[in-house]
């Protein structure tokens, strides 16, 4: 209930109240008068008393009435009023992070003023504390494209010896085997140092988009068929489930919207058991076009849902089921999504176990 309205209500119910007192005050005079007085005098005693109350509840109850608009008028222009400016203000502040001049408070209640400065105190406090973050950020950021830049080269030049190494005919057996196991860790050094350059990339806003209109129902099951002999070896059953109704064209950039599905499919073949099942979906729903990923694998621990998209977090049992992977995939397909004015996420699965991702964007109007 706002002020006003709470005003409103103890004026209504003191002006009701006064009249129940007035009609019971009436009524006890009557029979007092009854008792003490004769009774062929009373209804002329009653009629004067009667005048003279209701010429008083005239007066007071104009001057309630006066009293009541005067301070609902104070209540309104001291209280209500700059409150309802300072809860829009820290409304926009919260939602936007922009501020808006607070009311002026100057000559309205103690408490006012006081809030006012609280407030004022408080936002300046979240914007200090929103630079030295972004400070922070920035500062790591180019912490990890410069040891990322620094990395590459020499291990690229490492990559390459490793394989012309590899390709030695005069290596024993054991030899080739420590090799070939070289160059793979090699590739997995290379792809991770990818991986921190697109994460600079993205926190520093140079995450280079090519927006064009494209399908993504078709993307979808082309990155499913990539993926065929990875599930057949993993004995795991993965089905593309196309729309019913065609799909409206997305507008997006299609290489990086590949690589959300390559890194969300691969996830759901790895994290399930042999003997269980993949599906991956293409539907549409309001005004949005959407890619679910649906598995039956290990699932996400309760306690560990919220913070599945953070930078190098991996759940319990993910590094138990995998011991490869970076805790940076999930992070990167989030934030490409919302690049894109999409959003990806995800639920347990409502039957058996398992999860289900979902990758949407909007349709373009």
């Amino acid at each position: 209930m706002s002020t006003r309205a709470l005003m409103a209500t103890i004026t209504i119910t003191a002006v009701v109240l006064f009249i129940v007192v007035l009609f019971a005050g009436v009524a006890i005079l009557r029979w007092q008068f009854m008792v003490l007085l004769p009774q062929n005098i009373v209804p002329q005693v009653l009629e004067g008393i009667l005048s003279l109350l209701t010429y008083q509840a005239i007066g007071l109850g104009i001057a309630a009435i006066v009293i009541a608009a005067v301070a609902y008028w104070l209540q309104s222009t001291s209280i209500a009023a700059p409150l309802s400016a300072i809860v829009a203000n820290m409304a926009a502040f919260a939602e936007s992070g922009q501020r808006q001049p607070m009311p002026d408070t100057s000559g309205k209640p103690v408490e006012m003023q006081q809030l006012t400065q609280v407030l004022i105190a408080s936002m300046d406090k979240i914007e200090l504390s929103h630079k030295k973050d972004e400070e922070v950020s920035r500062v790591k950021s180019d912490f990890i494209s410069t040891a990322a830049h620094q990395l590459r080269t020499p291990l690229t030049g490492i990559r390459w010896a490793l394989e012309a190494l590899e390709r030695d005919a005069q290596l024993s057996q054991e030899q080739q085997a420590l090799v070939k196991s070289a160059v793979e860790k090699s590739h997995d050094l290379v792809a991770i140092v990818g991986t921190l350059l697109d994460i600079s990339a993205i926190e520093s806003g140079k995450y280079n988009y090519q927006f064009a209109p494209m399908d993504l129902g078709a993307l979808a099951q082309e990155v499913a068929n990539d993926f065929t002999p990875l599930a057949a070896q993993s004995q795991v059953s993965l089905v593309f489930a196309p729309s019913e109704t065609p799909l409206p064209q997305i507008n997006a950039d299609r290489d990086r919207i590949k690589w959300i599905l390559n890194n969300l499919i691969e996830n759901a073949i790895r994290y399930t058991p042999a003997g269980g099942n993949v599906t991956v979906s293409a539907n549409r729903g309001a005004n949005q076009v959407q890619v679910r990923v649906r598995d039956t694998g290990i699932g996400i621990p309760e306690q560990e849902r919220g913070n599945i998209f953070e930078r190098f977090y991996r759940a319990g049992n993910a590094i138990t089921k995998e011991n490869a992977g970076n805790g940076l995939g999930l992070y990167i397909a989030r934030t490409i999504a919302t690049d894109h004015g999409g959003d990806l996420d995800f639920q347990p699965n409502a039957e058996g176990p398992g999860t289900t991702f979902i990758l949407s964007f909007p349709v373009p109007a």
